[in-house]
Formats: structure tokens, sequence, C-alpha cells
């Protein structure tokens, strides 16, 4: 029992105890955003902007296997941005919620949809990516949210100082292949990549007006009074 505890204690001490809340929370919006918008729009008109780009991406099924691993990437990556700093942590997950809200709007007022190839391979990847067309539908697609949070994992790990040369190299190679996994599975289009890569960065500049920015002042204004 004492070893059990102090395991959980180690894990539990990954992630910084002002992340919880935060995080928790981040993880709520995201199940509202893809989940609870379904339960609107499952009958409404999906539409398809698909452009001719997309029918000339070949379908590659073993790009299963970087689309999965996104999950580890965001886990890993939303570890290190919560140990980065107080500060710092709640200004990417405040602008990864204000993004999240952006797709959920839009999943409501423009619902979008995907052809899907059918899947005639019998080999292991082929069986993983039609698991996941049978238990994911294809909808709620504009803004990719895989794309997104990939991409606020490869733009935090740029910009901050404190992470090694390797981790900034080992998100961007994992945030590329995820993008193009999206695309190479057929879960998504080129629209919805692109679109998620705008409404991060939205989300990050309202996240920067109103939470960052007033903090910088506040904290000058206090060094001014000393």
């Amino acid at each position: 029992m004492k070893m059990f505890n102090r395991i959980t204690k180690k894990l539990l001490g990954i992630v910084p105890d002002y992340a919880y809340l935060p995080l928790a929370f981040m993880f709520f919006i995201n199940l509202v955003t893809y989940y609870g918008t379904r339960l609107l729009t499952d009958h409404f008109k999906h539409y398809d902007i698909s452009v001719s780009l997309d029918s000339r991406l070949p379908f590659w099924p073993v790009f299963i296997i970087p689309y999965l691993f996104a999950f580890l990437q965001w886990t890993v990556g939303f570890i290190v941005i919560s140990r980065n700093s107080k500060a710092y942590c709640y200004k990417v997950i405040s602008g990864e919620i204000l993004s999240k809200l952006i797709v959920c709007l839009i999943f409501v007022l423009f619902p979008t949809t995907v052809f899907r190839n059918e899947i005639c391979g019998q080999d292991f990847c082929s069986r993983i990516v039609a698991l996941i067309y049978a238990i994911d539908a294809p909808t709620n697609l504009f803004p990719s949210i895989h794309c997104l949070e990939s991409y606020i994992c490869m733009r935090t790990a740029l910009e901050m100082k404190n992470v090694s040369r390797n981790y900034k190299v080992t998100m961007i190679v994992t945030g590329l292949l995820v993008f193009m996994s999206t695309l190479l599975v057929k879960q998504h289009v080129v629209l919805d990549v692109l679109g998620a890569v705008v409404v991060a960065e939205t989300g990050r500049f309202i996240a920067e007006f109103i939470i960052a920015h007033p903090l910088r002042r506040k904290k000058a204004g206090r060094e001014y009074e000393y």
C-alpha cells in the first residue's frame, strides 16, 4: 500500500497543482466541442469543402500510426507546458480553450463532412483505419481538432526556452506527421488543416490580449511603485 501511494504521488507530481483544474476544464471543453455539438448537428446539412488537391492525395493506411501517436504528443506537450510556469500554463491553456470555443461555434454553424475511401486491405494498418472509421463519424471536421492540438504543441515547443533541442525537433516532426496523417488516412481535407492553424493562432491572440498583456501591465505597475 505504501509503495502504491508513493507511485501515485510521483505520478500526480508530474503535473503541478495549479495546472490540474485548467487541464481538466480544457478536457471538458474538448468533450463538449467534439461530442456535444453532434447532438445538435446530426440532422443538419453537412458541407464537403474538399479541394482538387485532396483528391490527388493518396490513401496510405500506414499513416494511422502517427494519427494515433498524436494522443501521446498532446499528453507530453501539455505536461511540459504546465510545468513551464504558472503564467505560461494559464496563457496557453486559455488560448486552447478559446480556440476550442471557436471550433465549437464553427461545428454548429458550418458542419462539414468528408468522403472516405472503401477499405479493401486486410493488413494491420488498414484494419485500424477501418476501426477508426467505424467509431468516428466523418463529421466535426473543420477545423481539425487533431491538427489544432498538435499545432499548439509545436508552437509552444518552439517558443519555450527551457526545453531541449531534441524536444523541439520531436514535437515539430511529430506535429507535421500528424498533419500529414489526417490527410493521408482521409480523416480530413486540406482546409481542415489550414483552419486549425488559423483558429489556434486566433485563440492564442485573444488569450494574449485578455490575460497575458494585462498581467504584464499589472507587474510593470508594481515595479513602478517601488
